[in-house]
């Protein structure tokens, strides 16, 4: 035997002898399932050990989260369509993406909302974006609704080649049921005929009226502006189940309408099924936002920021006063802010236009596309410069400042608490006009009673990827260095077949144009008569919502356009 040896065994004899040898426990290293080691469980007859004292002291040394582990806040992307939506007025093939959007996150509202009880809580929801080839989260938004409308919020749905984007609208506090078109027919009257008749009016398109089981065109009108107002005309809005009329309605400038938010990019991808929480807390700017405006009328949305490279015109994002040259759709914030920059700078769409050309030749004068690019450039400019170039300011902030438009008050647990259990049962409407609207029409198949909301905020939004524009392209302009936008091939809406017989569709009177109203006409014979769906008011959130702000009192829509309201006219008149 060696010396070693025998010393090992020497030492092992006494301390076994005087009792300091123990004998290891065999679930030391026992794994869970979570991946996570538990400690050893105490021997039998052990008392039970005193709980540790809690510690509110974070321990020291700890390093901080990795960048790539946090949500990445973007300043650009599309825009809240409850906020804001540009008008389609042509049937074009929607875009599908490849994989499936994710679960909706638990979205909590910040402490702070608007001052008073106008403002309703649009949450939010998932939007494709091709660059990333994987989705990213619309900020829900604080929103003043439209004098007398409701918000039905759009959602996914599955096709037969991925998944694409059905869009909501807003819908007339006091309709009864949604009514299915057949698909109407082009408006080809976009541009004015001429010159307008006095410096405050603009122009209005025309808009095809289902009336007495065939369609009726009303022609375009000229319409006086009215300041702090923006109109947005009459049209048709595809869904899988038939086109919704959605009425002209007056809208609040984009300053008065709320607080938007920056959307979000979560770490790594998404998987659908996994549930995250959230609570936005950077804010958009929007008089800097409207500096880089786009518009993608497939959509029906609004985007902001970087999207002055050619590869976005041949994905259909446009810069809003394209809506002239391209006329595949109205853009009502274009025409108000041309009409009011206008009064004061004549020269102002021409200013927009030579701005747009500047960032697309040069990278270098684009807005950052996150909040930490902003942050740090704002840093190395003049403290006087610094407000302009903030598109994103934290919300904590904006509430602080005196001079803000909007004055902020706190909730308390209660109220927040409301809120939130609103915005699920916004969700819970969302997939219940998505059941209805992809499944059996309703007179072949009884449809789940659900309501329409008055206080409706949105889903989610498909980026697009994929047909080509037909506009002239800038030809010299390198792309912006990013990943590859993923592209899909063009897939045609897949609508649910109409029904044989169908019920008689009885729209709202103020959507039935008078004969003597319109100042052009035509008809068109329908093939079928439309679908309906009635939506019970039992299930709609409790929820209050006003349309006159507590410290203001403007509140009140200018009337109708008589071009758009059901009169009788005297033979004088005519």
């Amino acid at each position: 035997m060696t010396i070693p040896r025998f010393t090992a065994l020497f030492v092992t004899a006494l301390l076994a002898l005087t009792g300091c040898l123990v004998e290891p426990h065999p679930y030391v290293y026992r794994t869970y399932p979570a991946g996570v080691y538990a400690p050893p469980p105490p021997p039998p007859g052990t008392p039970p050990a005193a709980p540790a004292a809690m510690s509110s002291e974070a321990p020291p040394n700890v390093p901080p989260q990795p960048v790539q582990e946090q949500p990445e806040v973007l300043t650009r992307g599309p825009v809240h369509e409850a906020f804001a939506q540009p008008v389609s007025v042509q049937d074009q093939p929607g875009m599908v993406v490849p994989s499936q959007p994710p679960a909706n996150i638990t979205e909590t509202p910040p402490a702070d909302r608007p001052d008073g009880n106008a403002c309703i809580w649009a949450p939010g929801y998932w939007n494709w974006d091709a660059e990333r080839n994987n989705y990213i989260w619309v900020s829900g938004c604080w929103r003043l609704p439209p004098p007398k409308m409701a918000w039905v919020p759009g959602y996914w749905t599955q096709v037969a080649a991925g998944w694409q984007w059905v869009p909501g609208f807003w819908s007339p506090v006091s309709a009864q049921e949604i009514a299915y078109l057949p698909a109407p027919p082009a408006v080809t009257d976009l541009q004015p005929p001429g010159p307008p008749p006095a410096a405050d009016d603009f122009w209005v398109p025309g808009c095809w009226y289902w009336y007495q089981e065939r369609y009726v065109l009303r022609g375009g009108y000229w319409l006086h502006q009215q300041p702090g107002w923006v109109w947005t005309p009459s049209h048709c809005t595809w869904t899988p189940r038939g086109y919704v009329f959605v009425e002209g309605h007056w809208d609040y400038a984009l300053e008065r309408r709320g607080v938007l938010f920056a959307p979000v990019c979560f770490p790594g991808r998404v998987s659908a099924g996994v549930r995250l929480s959230f609570s936005p807390s950077i804010t958009l700017d929007v008089g800097v936002l409207s500096a880089s405006l786009f518009a993608c009328p497939r959509y029906e949305h609004y985007y902001f920021g970087d999207y002055y490279d050619d590869t976005y015109v041949r994905l259909g994002i446009y810069p809003w006063f394209d809506c002239v040259r391209i006329g595949s759709w109205y853009d009502p914030l274009f025409v108000y802010a041309r009409w009011d920059h206008g009064r004061t700078e004549p020269r102002w769409e021409e200013h927009e236009r030579h701005e747009y050309t500047q960032r697309h030749d040069n990278r270098y004068l684009r807005p950052p596309r996150t909040y930490r690019e902003q942050e740090a450039r704002v840093t190395r400019l003049p403290e006087a410069e610094r407000r302009s170039h903030q598109m994103a300011r934290p919300l904590s902030t904006v509430a602080a400042t005196p001079s803000a438009t909007v004055r902020f008050e706190h909730m308390n647990a209660d109220t927040r608490q409301k809120t939130v259990q609103q915005s699920q049962e916004t969700h819970n409407f969302r997939d219940a006009r998505s059941r209805w609207e992809t499944s059996t029409p309703a007179s072949q198949t009884p449809v789940e009673k659900t309501p329409i909301v008055g206080t409706r905020p949105s889903a989610p939004i498909v980026h697009p990827t994929a047909p080509v524009s037909t506009a002239p392209v800038h030809e010299t302009t390198p792309v912006h260095e990013t990943a590859p936008v993923h592209e899909t091939a063009p897939v045609h809406h897949e609508t649910a077949p109409v029904p044989t017989q169908p019920d008689r569709v009885q729209l709202p009177k103020s959507t039935v144009p008078d004969r003597e109203t319109a100042p052009v006409r035509e008809t068109v014979t329908a093939p079928t008569q439309p679908d309906r769906v009635r939506i019970p008011r039992s299930t709609v959130p409790d929820q209050t919502v006003t349309t006159r702000g507590s410290d203001h009192t403007d509140r009140s829509a200018p009337e109708r356009p008589f071009d758009e309201t059901r009169h009788e006219r005297s033979h004088d008149d005519r």
